[in-house]
C-alpha cells in the first residue's frame, strides 16, 4: 500500500498544500467521499447520496470520449505518516541563482504514503466517485492519471469546522459554464456545435443573429432576427425529444444529443434539416420574409410580429414541431403565414399584453396556452390538464 508521488509542495493564505498525480487505481483505493466533514453520519449520508445520483454521465465520459479530462481533485488527508522529502537540485546542472535554487528546492519533492492515511474528496466528489465506477466497467482505465492537490485535515473540532469551510467555499464559488459559453464552447453537445454553424455558414441568418449572455432582445434593435441563445433553443426544439410544455415529441434523445458529439456527417444533414425548416419559415411567412428583405424591423410597435420576440419563436417553432410530429407541418406555416401574431391582435394582446405597465408579459405558462390554442386552432388533439382548463376558461378565448 506504500505509495511515492513526485509533488509540488504550495502555500495560499494559511493552507498548505501538495500537488500530485494519482493513477485512477489508487483514487478507489484510497479516497472516500466527505466523511471526515460532519461527526453526524446521517449529514455524510446526504452528501453521499447527492454525489452517487449524479455520476452516471460522468462514467459515460470516461468511458467513451477519447479527449476525457478532469481538473484537479483536492484531497483531504490525516492520519497514516505521510512523508515529504525535498529534492535537491545541483546549481551545476543549470544556470541558477542560489535563490531560484532555493525556491525550487522547497517546492519539489517526493510525497510517500504508507496507505494507512485517511484521504476523503472535497472537490471532486462527483469525480471520484465515477471514477471508481468506471475503472469497475473498464479495466483500460486504471493506470490513468489525474492531478491531486492534498490538504492536511485536522480531526479536532477546529480542524472539522476549517475542513467544512474550505468544502463549503469551494463549491459556493465554483461557477457553473453559462448557457452561453456551452453554445461557443462545447464540442459534444451536436445542439451546440449546429447552433455555432448556422450561425457561421447559413446565409439566410448571416449577420443576423444577436450576442448575448440571455434570451432577451432589446426593443432598440432593429437588425437581428434573434439571439444565439434563443437559435440554440430552437434548434434543440427541432432535433430532440424535449417535451413541449408536457407534450411528448419525436427526436434525438436530448440527454445524450447534448452530451455526446455524432460523426461530422450527421451533424451535417441535421444542420442542413434545421437550415431547411428555416428557409421554409422565411418564404411562407410574410412578416419574417418582408425583414429579410429590408434587413430592418421595428420591434417597439405593437403592430410588429410576435416572431421577432423569444416568446413568439418560441411558441412558434414549438408548435411547428409538434405539428412537423403529426405531419402538419403546412397547416403549421399557413397559420402564421395567415394570422396576426402581434399584439395589435386582441387576442395575443390579451394574452401577453400588460396593459398597466406596457410590458409584454413573458412567463411559461402564457406561452404553453398559446401552443395548445393554436395548435387546437390546427387540428391536434390535445390532454389537457385540470389546471390548462382553469387557463383556458379564465382567458375564455377561442381563436
Amino acid at each position: 500500500m506504500k505509495l511515492i508521488l513526485p509533488t509540488l509542495r504550495g502555500k495560499m493564505g494559511d493552507w498548505m498544500y501538495y500537488v500530485t498525480l494519482l493513477p485512477f487505481k489508487e483514487i478507489a483505493k484510497r479516497i472516500s467521499l466527505a466523511d471526515e466533514i460532519h461527526k453526524d453520519k446521517g449529514l455524510n449520508k446526504m452528501i453521499q447520496r447527492k454525489v452517487t445520483n449524479r455520476t452516471k454521465e460522468i462514467v459515460n465520459y470516461l468511458r467513451t470520449q477519447e479527449q476525457r479530462f478532469f481538473n484537479s481533485l483536492i484531497l483531504g488527508i490525516y492520519g497514516g505518516s505521510p512523508q515529504w522529502q525535498e529534492i535537491d537540485i545541483e546549481k551545476s546542472s543549470v544556470d541558477l541563482t542560489e535563490e531560484q535554487l532555493d525556491y525550487l528546492n522547497r517546492t519539489f519533492g517526493i510525497l510517500t504514503l504508507n496507505g494507512e492515511e485517511k484521504i476523503f474528496a472535497i472537490d471532486g466528489q462527483h469525480r471520484s466517485k465515477a471514477i471508481k465506477d468506471a475503472i469497475v466497467e473498464d479495466k483500460n482505465l486504471l493506470d490513468e492519471e489525474v492531478a491531486v492537490i492534498f490538504v492536511a485535515h485536522r480531526t479536532t473540532p477546529e480542524g472539522e469546522i476549517r475542513t467544512r469551510r474550505l468544502f463549503s467555499t469551494l463549491n459556493r464559488y465554483a461557477k457553473p459554464v453559462s448557457i452561453s459559453e456551452i453554445i461557443a464552447l462545447d464540442e459534444e453537445d451536436n445542439c451546440a456545435i449546429i447552433t455555432r454553424n448556422i450561425v457561421e455558414y447559413f446565409q439566410l441568418l448571416k449577420g443576423k443573429i444577436l450576442f448575448n449572455q440571455n434570451r432577451s432582445i432589446s426593443q432598440a434593435n432593429s437588425d437581428a432576427f434573434t439571439n444565439i441563445i434563443v437559435l440554440y433553443d430552437i434548434v434543440k426544439i427541432l432535433l430532440t425529444n424535449t417535451p413541449i410544455f408536457g407534450i411528448k415529441t419525436n427526436g434525438e434523445e436530448v440527454k445524450n444529443y447534448t452530451k455526446k458529439r455524432e460523426n461530422d456527417k450527421k451533424i451535417k444533414n441535421k444542420q442542413e434539416y434545421v437550415e431547411s425548416i428555416f428557409t421554409e419559415a422565411f418564404e411562407k411567412i410574410p412578416a419574417i420574409k418582408k425583414f429579410l428583405e429590408t434587413n430592418s424591423i421595428n420591434r417597439g410597435k405593437l403592430s410588429t410580429s410576435l416572431l421577432f420576440k423569444p416568446i413568439g419563436q418560441n411558441v412558434m417553432f414549438s408548435v411547428l414541431k409538434i405539428c412537423i410530429d403529426n405531419n402538419l407541418k403546412n397547416k403549421a406555416f399557413k397559420f402564421f403565414a395567415e394570422n396576426d401574431f402581434s399584439l395589435k391582435n386582441p387576442t395575443w394582446r390579451k394574452v401577453f399584453y400588460d396593459e398597466e405597465t406596457g410590458n409584454i408579459r413573458t412567463e411559461k405558462s402564457l406561452q404553453k396556452f398559446a401552443v395548445q390554442i393554436i395548435l387546437l386552432k390546427i387540428g391536434i388533439k390535445l390532454k389537457l390538464t385540470q389546471k390548462d382548463k382553469e387557463v383556458h376558461a379564465n382567458f375564455n378565448i377561442v381563436l
